[in-house]
This record gives structure tokens, C-alpha cells and sequence, in this order.
């Protein structure tokens, strides 16, 4: 038994080298915190926002999911948020978005207003739009939404809950002649 205690050792001891080798090189590694933005607003409350969406949009993201070619998306987000590039980049990944073009027949888009929070609660208004062109007309038809909503912060574990929405408006337009 002793000698395979030895070999353990004898084995370990390269290992524990070459850990001391490395162990500089990993401190100089740049810190975790470089290339994300300065954030103004809560990037957890912002995770939440997307959840909420994202899973209020799944009737039309598993619609879209039939096709594995990309997707015509505007989407929009405050001109200031720190955030903007991250969020869209998030966004664009999840829809398997591309630009629209003229040439499309169905356009989604999905607007949010500023994240705004106000002590232990977070508030957003969340519009998407459907656009569908009229084959044969210039004319279009679709739906859409505006939505508020709410992402309360636990006051004790100062986490974020769950999004949820404060109130929907729905609207169609009138169908295609």
C-alpha cells in the first residue's frame, strides 16, 4: 500500500509544478468586469424583461421556428441604455433575426422604452407589431401589442422576481381585401 501511496505522490508532484507555472499566468488574465458596459440601469431586472418577453412570444417563435432561415426583425431599444449592443445581440441570437427587407412577407417588430426603476421595482413598456403585406396591394394587415411591465425587487434579498405585466393592450389590423 505504501507503494502506491509513493506513486500518487510521484505523480501529484508534476501536477502541483505545473500549477505554480500557470498560477501567474491566470492572475494576469484581464478581470471579468472588462468589456461590459458601465450599467446604468440593472442588468438582472434587463434579464428578467427578456424572459417575460420571450416566453410571451413563444406562439410566434415556435411559428418562426418552422423555418431555419433567418428572420425579419426590427428591433428597437432606448438610444441611451448602456445595455443596447448586449440586449440586441441577446435578441438577435434568440429570433435568429436579420434586417427586413422589402421583399418580405411577414416583418415582427419589438420596441422597448426605457427601463426605469423606481426603488424596488422596475418598469418597462414592451411593444411587438406583426406586419403582414397583402399579396398583390401595398397594403398590410397584422397585430400588436403594447404591454407594461412590472419586475419587483425583493426588498430583504434585494434580488429581482419574475417579470410580469401590469396590463396589455391588444390590436388588430383590419385583414387583407
Amino acid at each position: 500500500m505504501s507503494r502506491v501511496g509513493s506513486h500518487h505522490r510521484r505523480a501529484i508532484t508534476p501536477v502541483v509544478a505545473l500549477l505554480v507555472l500557470i498560477a501567474p499566468a491566470t492572475r494576469a488574465q484581464r478581470p471579468a468586469s472588462e468589456g461590459f458596459a458601465v450599467l446604468a440601469t440593472d442588468s438582472v431586472a434587463w434579464q428578467r424583461v427578456l424572459a417575460y418577453v420571450v416566453s410571451s412570444l413563444a406562439p410566434d417563435l415556435v411559428a418562426a421556428g418552422a423555418n431555419v432561415a433567418a428572420q425579419p426583425w426590427t428591433l428597437r431599444l432606448p438610444a441611451d441604455e448602456p445595455q443596447r449592443a448586449l440586449l440586441e445581440r441577446q435578441l438577435r441570437t434568440l429570433f435568429r433575426s436579420r434586417a427586413p427587407l422589402p421583399s418580405d412577407s411577414v416583418v415582427r417588430t419589438l420596441e422597448f422604452g426605457p427601463l426605469i426603476v423606481v426603488r424596488d421595482t422596475a418598469y418597462i413598456r414592451v411593444r411587438f407589431d406583426l406586419t403582414r403585406h397583402c399579396p398583390g396591394s401595398s397594403r398590410t394587415t397584422g397585430y400588436g401589442n403594447v404591454d407594461s411591465v412590472v419586475v419587483a425587487r425583493h426588498p430583504k434579498l434585494r434580488a429581482w422576481g419574475a417579470a410580469r405585466s401590469a396590463g396589455v393592450l391588444h390590436g388588430d389590423r383590419v385583414g387583407c381585401p
